[in-house]
């Protein structure tokens, strides 16, 4: 099937739910409620999509779904028949026409090597039954990811089953890939996530050793992947982040959004124990992050901690930077500062942290300061609230951490 031909499987006749209202309303907007329809990414795979928007409201509002777990669409740009999903902080878009039920159009992440797929979807006005019996699948995997020179195998994946739902996750040691969800008809699974910031497609077919088959990431070509039962106890392994000197304080230096410079050698860091979330509005895992931080901030700032958090953005333009920053603080309502450093650029990303941190790959990664200025712990990558008791675990971690330098 080529592309054309996967868009066209998604105009059949039993995916119009709303003939009737798009012909006697041709012209207006449905109202608000679900979308659901799929992404053609690579190999003509298709990228089941979820959503639901608020197309009548001004301004218009939305969000995507994966199972239970809602990601907010940060702005929505309505004009006509033209609809544009904006992911500033990631640097991508959905932009088509609304047709009657139905929105159609490419979705692209703006890169130096930038890459784009089609989509379609429909407004319905209940969600689709599910019939499929799912068998249980619940359980930890060891993943291996077959790439043309190496296996890694420093990844997990958490599986559970219920009826004919299957939700999940991989978690590699810098962080989860969010909530999956689908379904598994006896012979292959399919879990998919679509947030905006992220489009996965896990297509797995069941051997007597575990599950086999192919990761999809937006438009990029298939990684050959296999799931192999393990103990619940695995963990994912990798490099550990620490201090070149242990016995050197970490520097930092950022702008605020409203243009104010701040530094390490401020007054309000001197004496005081610190948190600090290295962090760029493009991570999913650092939006995850966030409640958490803000948590620990309210819980303990009339002890004098402080929480900063050290944005390494796509680009280096300060405006666009401002935009993505202030979009995210006020998606988590986060009262700490979030100071912009720079782009993503190796020169930048090495001259303000891999001078001063070994093996530093992961966004986020949190570093635990005590009052004397020594680094007392630090923590790579997050794991999201799909990752259940890891997640669990995580926060607890947290808390011990700060304990620890209070």
């Amino acid at each position: 099937m080529t592309r054309h031909g996967a868009l066209d499987f998604l105009k059949r006749p039993f995916w119009i739910l709303g003939v009737v209202f798009a012909a006697s309303c041709a012209d207006a907007p449905p109202p608000p409620g679900a979308w659901a329809g799929h992404a053609a990414i690579a190999d003509d795979q298709l990228l089941p999509i979820s959503a639901h928007l608020n197309l009548v409201h001004d301004p218009p509002s939305g969000y995507f779904l994966v199972g239970n777990e809602r990601t907010e669409i940060p702005e929505i740009v309505f004009t006509g028949d033209s609809l544009r999903l904006v992911f500033a902080e990631y640097g991508a878009e959905m932009a088509g026409r609304v047709t009657g039920d139905r929105f159609a159009g490419k979705y692209t992440r703006f890169r130096t090597d930038t890459t784009s797929f089609p989509f379609v979807l429909f407004w319905e006005p209940e969600p689709p039954a599910q019939s499929v019996e799912a068998r249980r699948l619940s359980g930890t995997y060891q993943v291996y990811f077959h790439y043309p020179d190496r296996i890694d195998s420093s990844s997990v994946a958490v599986l559970t089953s219920a009826d004919d739902e299957v939700a999940g996750t991989i978690i590699h040691p810098s962080g989860d890939y969010g909530l999956l969800e689908g379904h598994f008809d006896g012979t292959r699974l399919h879990l998919a996530r679509f947030t905006g910031w992220q489009a996965i497609l896990l297509d797995l077919e069941a051997t007597t050793a575990g599950l086999e088959g192919n990761l999809y990431l937006r438009a990029e070509p298939p990684i050959p992947i296999t799931f192999r039962p393990a103990p619940e106890e695995a963990r994912e392994h990798g490099a550990i982040t620490r201090m070149r000197d242990p016995n050197v304080p970490f520097r930092f230096a950022g702008v605020t959004i409203e243009g104010d410079s701040v530094t390490s050698e401020d007054p309000q860091f001197q004496g005081n124990p610190i948190v600090i979330d290295v962090m760029g509005t493009w991570c999913h895992n650092c939006l995850d992050a966030a409640p958490l931080l803000e948590k620990v901030w309210e819980d303990h700032r009339d002890k004098g901690l402080q929480v900063v958090s050290l944005s390494f953005e796509i680009t280096e333009d300060f405006e666009a930077a401002r935009k993505n920053i202030g979009l995210f603080a006020k998606r988590f309502n986060t009262s700490f500062p979030v100071l912009f450093c720079g782009s993503l650029a190796e020169e930048n990303v090495d001259a303000r942290l891999r001078s001063q941190l070994e093996d530093f790959f992961s966004y986020p990664t949190t570093l635990f300061i005590d009052r004397t200025g020594k680094v007392i712990d630090i923590h790579t990558g997050f794991n999201g609230p799909g990752t259940g008791t890891r997640f669990e675990e995580q926060v607890r971690r947290f808390e011990e951490a700060v304990g620890r330098i209070l």
